[in-house]
């Protein structure tokens, strides 16, 4: 039986609706099968949140198949096989095909990473998206064992494939994507340098893959793991050479960390949104930060509601044109009273830095279509994540000077720092360029509900 759907039955005793008798006999089935050569687990969805993987190598198609058909009977819906060659893929097929008393059971072969699927992918149900990145063509066996991998066990999987070092700029083509990324998998061969670049851009967990791609100094792979193992920076992990599938598994665990063993987060469940702004704090980082707590197709979805909601593409000069434009938005009247809470914060600072009443606020960057539309998609985020609550790290302001309508300004402007003064802790290193923007600044003074230190 798999986690949920004990966990549905239990709540179905609860209510009534099952009764004592029913749940024993669903719980009655052993912990594990004995085949003679296998013993299959079936509780370890249980124990682990993720049930058995079978390893293919060393074993017959036959051993194979009698191991995902135990597994398949005692109630476990999909089953992965790893490191399976084509032939014996074929042969595990068929038996699993046919029987004479037995139900046909559909399995799926992968060739290009070597796997076996029982039961089909399932629909992503994790924090946000998984990254992985690949060195180069050699290494997409082990990027792709360790993407399907990902995908098997419930996660949305961006592939960003030949990213190599030696062409630096393909992956820094990327860098919102690993920017948005609950957990990157970085791949590579030779000298194995893609985790630690990887690694100084991403701000969530890197898990280094070392690959037996290479020349003859490069000692199948133990070059590349060394190199990994010495990374520079911080947050990076190594699994052992061309383990595409320890590194998967391990980007799943990171991805559904907010989430109960094996659940995903539940219909009822409403999460914790965490926002990281000790780098970049920008109206378009909190939007990056928003959306990637949401699988794609309510990201999607977001998109297509911003579209759809008809920001027009002009110029708004006060907060009175700003605020009529918001109540005709095709939009709910949560996401509405959202983005008014934060115009308002806007135009008081305004005031503040200029020694003007709001009413008399003029609006400039912040009032333009593009601004509003990203805002918009934030509140619309946010709306659709429903979080208890919102928490964020200390803001990074920015160093420097910055050009706008009113000519060279220092960073924080003073419209940004007199919403920061409203109770907004900044980080004490500041980093060069402009950080935090007056717009951000008033999104996050109205949804974060506490700081970290």
């Amino acid at each position: 039986m798999e986690t949920r759907e004990l966990r549905a039955l239990l709540e179905r005793v609860a209510k009534g609706e099952a009764s004592a008798s029913e749940a024993e006999r669903a719980l009655r089935t052993a912990p594990f099968t004995d085949l003679g050569y296998a013993k299959a687990d079936h509780h370890r969805g249980l124990r682990q949140g993720v049930s058995e993987v079978v390893y293919g190598e060393g074993k017959t198609a036959e051993q194979i198949a009698g191991i995902c058909r135990a597994l398949a009977d005692g109630g476990q819906k999909r089953v992965l096989v790893t490191r399976l060659d084509a032939e014996k893929a074929a042969e595990v097929e068929r038996l699993l095909s046919q029987g004479k008393d037995a139900v046909p059971l559909p399995f799926e072969y992968r060739d290009l990473p070597r796997l076996g699927l029982l039961g089909g992918l399932p629909a992503p149900d994790g924090d946000g998206a998984v990254v992985v990145a690949a060195a180069g063509t050699s290494d997409l066996p082990v990027a792709e064992e360790a993407a399907v991998t990902a995908e098997a066990l419930g996660n949305e999987v961006v592939r960003l494939y030949d990213v190599g070092v030696a062409g630096i700029h393909r992956l820094l083509a990327h860098a919102d994507d690993i920017a948005a990324a609950r957990a990157v998998v970085a791949v590579a061969g030779m000298e194995g340098a893609l985790a630690s670049v990887v690694g100084g851009l991403a701000s969530c967990p890197v898990i280094a893959v070392p690959t037996s791609v290479g020349y003859g100094a490069s000692f199948g792979g133990v070059a590349a793991l060394l190199a990994m193992l010495n990374s520079c920076a911080s947050g990076v992990s190594v699994v052992n050479i061309d383990n595409g599938f320890g590194a998967g598994y391990q980007a799943h665990l990171v991805n559904h960390a907010g989430a109960p063993a094996g659940c995903g987060k539940g219909a009822g469940e409403r999460p914790t949104l965490r926002w990281s702004l000790e780098e970049n704090a920008t109206r378009r980082h909190l939007l990056s930060e928003a959306l990637l707590h949401l699988p794609e197709a309510r990201r999607a979805q977001v998109r297509a509601d911003v579209q759809a909601a008809g920001v027009p593409d002009a110029h708004h000069h006060d907060l009175g044109e700003v605020t009529a434009t918001i109540d005709a938005l095709c939009a709910s009247e949560r996401v509405k009273r959202d983005m008014h809470a934060i115009y308002r914060i806007l135009a008081e600072a305004e005031a503040a830095a200029h020694g003007c009443s709001v009413d008399e606020t003029h609006f400039h960057e912040v009032g333009n279509g593009e601004a509003i539309e990203n805002v918009l998609a934030i509140c619309l985020a946010v709306e659709t994540l429903d979080p208890v609550e919102i928490v964020a790290t200390r803001v990074q302001t920015g160093a420097g000077t910055v050009v706008c309508a009113h000519g060279k300004l220092p960073v924080p402007a003073p419209a940004t720092a007199a919403v920061i003064a409203r109770g907004i802790p900044v980080c004490e290193r500041c980093l060069p360029g402009e950080r935090c923007t007056p717009t951000s600044a008033a999104v996050i003074l109205h949804f974060v509900d506490r700081f970290e230190a």
